[in-house]
């Protein structure tokens, strides 16, 4: 079947999809034909932006939704299927962060950041991937990450780049897991892009304690590719069926790539290639 049809008359469910990365995911999906399901914990915002889609011909629900309690994604994974009959691409795109000293960070920093980055996706893992894999045709997931999964210098976003390493496991397992099903897996990893997520505190719920600091402030990040951008080069990488997709400004690709490349510069040391000291096989 041509890539240009394979969206056409299916259903997505986007996370994270009131602003930001996920409201253009959701837009570009549209776009292409499929119906779209947009979930987000702000309630408000998300419902706001399917109209929007609706009001552009778009299929689309809204639906208020946190990730991190499983009974809210079953009652999504219910709706969705209720309105619109099947879920072929599931996109697991909500995540927060902050920044600063691992040692300065609390408890409830940690658990706030792994469990809407981590358990979130899991969740909605769970509450999706039996029935598309009882199903059968094109089926997609796609899990999104962040460049700072692969930055040998994590400082001042070590926690929340460890949920984002979680991330990685967890997706290249689950490409392995379900290509048996026929079911495509891809990582999408956005690096500074012009969205909110500085802001993502404003739906920091109190019961993982106070508000960190936010040493970056809270708005736009500037000088970054626009999210549609990044909807655009995640959903051509869903058609391709690709394990991964970067999608970062121009200007700093030269500076990423350097980055990775000095992260297996580290790997490599510790292997002994450089010195010449050999490594036990297994360790």
């Amino acid at each position: 079947m041509p890539e240009s049809d394979l969206l056409s008359g299916r259903t997505a469910v986007v996370t994270g999809a009131a602003g930001g990365i996920g409201a253009a995911l959701a837009a570009e999906l549209g776009a292409r034909g499929m119906s779209v399901v947009l979930a987000d914990i702000d309630e408000i915002g998300v419902r706001r932006t399917a109209a929007e889609l609706r009001d552009r011909g778009v299929r689309a629900l809204g639906y208020g939704v946190d990730v991190a309690d499983p009974g809210s994604v079953a009652e999504l994974a219910a709706a969705s299927y209720e309105e619109f009959g099947s879920v072929e691409l599931l996109c697991n795109n909500a995540g927060v962060l902050l920044f600063g000293p691992v040692a300065d960070a609390t408890i409830g920093d940690w658990r706030w950041l792994s469990s809407v980055n981590v358990e979130g996706m899991l969740n909605c893992l769970h509450a999706f991937l039996p029935r598309m894999s009882r199903a059968t045709g094109w089926r997609h997931v796609m899990n999104t990450a962040s460049t700072h999964a692969f930055l040998p210098d994590t400082a001042t976003s070590a926690l929340y780049s460890a949920t984002k390493h979680a991330v990685v496991g967890v997706t290249l397992g689950l490409r392995s897991e379900l290509a048996d099903d026929g079911i495509g897996v891809t990582l999408l990893c956005p690096g500074q892009a012009a969205t909110r997520i500085l802001d993502a505190q404003r739906n920091r719920p109190d019961s993982f304690g106070r508000r960190a600091r936010e040493p970056f402030g809270t708005g736009v990040i500037p000088l970054a590719i626009e999210p549609h951008d990044v909807a655009r080069a995640a959903v051509d990488g869903i058609l391709r069926n690709e394990p991964l997709v970067f999608a970062l400004p121009e200007f700093t690709r030269d500076t990423f790539r350097n980055q990775v490349e000095e992260m297996w510069r580290l790997a490599d040391d510790a292997l002994g290639a450089r010195t010449g000291t050999p490594c036990p096989a297994g360790d």
